[in-house]
């Protein structure tokens, strides 16, 4: 699956559109990697393959279907021809036509004379395709040979028994003149890949609806005739086109590949819904800067507004809530930590941690560590609940786990935020001199053994007055967060750092920071954090770390408190959401200090010091569980 991160803002004049931008393995029809191009002499024949399947009484079910079944080279509309049409023309087949009584005739002809085009399709998809391809396939070997049928499937071709998708070849290699006709006991059975199997589940119609919405036609010259050129340009007899999905990419219609999916039922889908939906609420305008090119390339920048309509923002929430939903439910088998395959609840119930296709992690609740917090890396109590509990239903690509309730982890939905202060820090309000990128790399000598850590921090400092800057706070929610501001020890001076925080909004009406008063009213007990300085002005302050050694090169401390977590806010609420607005519509927190000189003296009740570490931002997300 693609990640949201991936579904970019694209501007437009009166608006913005969502656009998909995935890395998709394109489907082709591949000719096959075999030597079996052309016609085989031994089996050359005056008839062709249709006139063949004519003259057989036991095929006469096969070409009823043949006649009445139109062909197509796209995945919506037909063309004029039928198969019948086309296997009486001069391209080379091989078919493997079933003799009567062996399948339900009747079932394919009330679906052909339904006249509609889902029918057909899926009757030219699921039955005439599955059983040919193009080239020609004598049976006049040993060993096996694995084939790629007219749908894209992949079936084997044993020689030696004589079967082809384990179906036995009662009558093979009748010679044609367009390639060769082989009868089997009964056609090979349609297994539909992972992608084919979401859309015809009966009770996914609410994820169905949703994927629906990114499905389009996409051009495959590979597998399109050529014409002549006409004015430079190329023409093309016919014109071939494979399904392509935006938001899923078609990797998921590989039949190569051998994935795993979870399919929430319409159930599950309700269930989790209205909640995640909250978590994405948005205004009617968003104050975004417009990013343009002009016709030689040049990119230009409009500074305006970006009105959102309701039906837009109404759309724009069912995608980010859907995929909230759906992230993390697509899986390679076998790309697994240490190679362990999901195919199985017995396989789930060994693995310590998963990898979703599209690069989110699992691991077991409790095993979660410095290392990986800040990755997208999210806890699990149990994964075969989280797969549904039930075994899964075996694809042509891969498996596919049904699920009736939708046990991922709430945090992922909306996930805690830290943000770099080095790599968020906006230009607005900055009111003095600051170094950027600064990085410390600090050994601990602890009593459990050596440890390095390196910090990447912002420095701001001041030689008297005060200092300030803003800080964005890209992808926040619409709910409430506890905030906490990571500051670094200052070796230097060895002292603690006054400093207050307040939240930022931007205005509809123009691109002006304002203050969002509520921080300070909803200002609870810092906790072992911080302090406040005062109760009708909250200031916060660094704490000074217990040192007992310093040296250098590089600098060592015997401290756990190197850096400190000071909780500035609890239960603050954004009631709107800035998830996936892109870089520039985002709220701010600003980080001010205003130092008298009564503030430094050496008498004084504390003695700060005018530089301050800023390491990251951290908004802890109060999620409905």
């Amino acid at each position: 699956m693609i990640k949201i991160k991936n579904i970019k803002c694209m501007h437009i004049a009166g608006g913005m559109i969502l656009s998909f931008l995935t890395a998709s393995t394109l489907f082709t029809f591949s000719s096959c990697a075999d030597d079996h191009f052309n016609i085989s002499q031994d089996v050359t024949g005056t008839k062709t393959i249709w006139e063949n399947i004519q003259d057989n009484k036991e095929l006469s079910d096969f070409a009823y279907i043949l006649q009445h079944v139109p062909y197509s080279l796209k995945e919506k509309g037909f063309t004029s021809e039928t198969y019948a049409d086309v296997l009486n023309s001069d391209q080379t087949f091989t078919i493997w036509a079933p003799t009567n009584g062996s399948y339900d005739f009747e079932k394919y002809k009330k679906l052909i004379e339904t006249g509609t085009e889902d029918n057909l399709k899926l009757v030219e998809s699921q039955f005439i395709r599955n059983n040919m391809t193009r080239y020609t396939h004598i049976m006049n070997g040993q060993g096996t040979e694995k084939l790629v049928l007219f749908n894209g499937k992949r079936g084997i071709l044993d020689y030696a028994n004589n079967t082809f998708k384990d179906q036995s070849i009662i009558r093979p290699n009748i010679g044609s003149s367009n390639g060769v006709l082989h009868i089997t006991q009964a056609p090979a059975e349609f297994e539909p890949n992972v992608y084919e199997f979401i859309r015809s589940y009966e009770d996914a119609k609410e994820y169905n609806k949703f994927l629906k919405i990114y499905e389009q036609d996409v051009f495959n010259e590979s597998a399109s005739s050529p014409g002549p050129t006409v004015k430079g340009k190329a023409t093309w007899v016919d014109s071939v086109t494979y399904r392509y999905n935006a938001y899923l990419g078609s990797n998921v219609e590989c039949e190569d590949s051998n994935f795993v999916a979870i399919i929430p039922t319409d159930n599950a889908w309700k269930s989790v819904y209205d909640k995640i939906a909250s978590y994405f609420r948005f205004k009617d305008t968003y104050v975004q800067d417009i990013h343009t090119k002009t016709e030689n390339g040049s990119d230009t920048i409009i500074t305006g507004k970006e009105t959102i309509m309701s039906d837009k923002k109404d759309s724009i929430q069912n995608l980010y809530t859907s995929d909230a939903i759906l992230r993390g439910s697509i899986y390679n088998a076998n790309w697994q930590p240490k190679q362990v395959s999901i195919t199985s609840l017995a396989d789930l119930a060994k693995v310590d941690s998963l990898v979703t296709y599209d690069g989110y992690k699992f691991k077991k609740t409790g095993t979660l560590n410095a290392t990986n917090h800040k990755t997208e890396t999210f806890e699990v109590d149990d994964y075969v609940q989280m797969f549904g509990g039930k075994d899964p239903i075996k694809c042509s690509n891969g498996y596919a786990y049904i699920t009736d309730a939708w046990n991922f982890p709430s945090s992922m939905y909306a996930p805690t935020l830290e943000i770099d202060a080095s790599l968020y820090l906006d230009s607005e309000g900055q009111t003095t001199t600051i170094k950027k990128d600064q990085s410390l790399i600090v050994t601990y000598d602890t009593e459990k053994g050596d440890s390095i850590a390196k910090y990447n921090y912002l420095e701001m400092s001041v030689g008297s007055g005060s200092y300030s800057a803003n800080f964005m706070l890209p992808n926040v929610c619409s709910c409430k967060y506890d905030i906490y501001v990571v500051t670094l020890h200052n070796n230097a001076q060895n002292l603690p750092t006054i400093f207050k925080a307040k939240v930022i909004r931007h205005t509809d009406s123009k691109k002006t920071p304002v203050e969002d008063t509520r921080i300070n009213n909803n200002y609870q007990d810092a906790g072992a954090y911080g302090e406040e300085i005062k109760k009708s002005s909250p200031k916060f302050y660094t704490h000074q770390a217990k040192i007992d050694t310093i040296s250098t090169s590089p600098i060592t401390i015997r401290s756990t408190s190197l850096t400190d977590t000071i909780c500035i806010a609890k239960d603050y609420e954004f009631p709107y959401s800035y998830y996936g607005m892109g870089s520039d519509a985002y709220p701010m927190l600003g980080i001010t200090a205003s130092l008298s000189s009564s503030d430094t003296k050496t008498d004084a009740k504390y003695k700060y010091c005018r530089t301050l570490r800023l390491v990251s931002i951290i908004l802890k997300p109060k999620r409905e569980e």
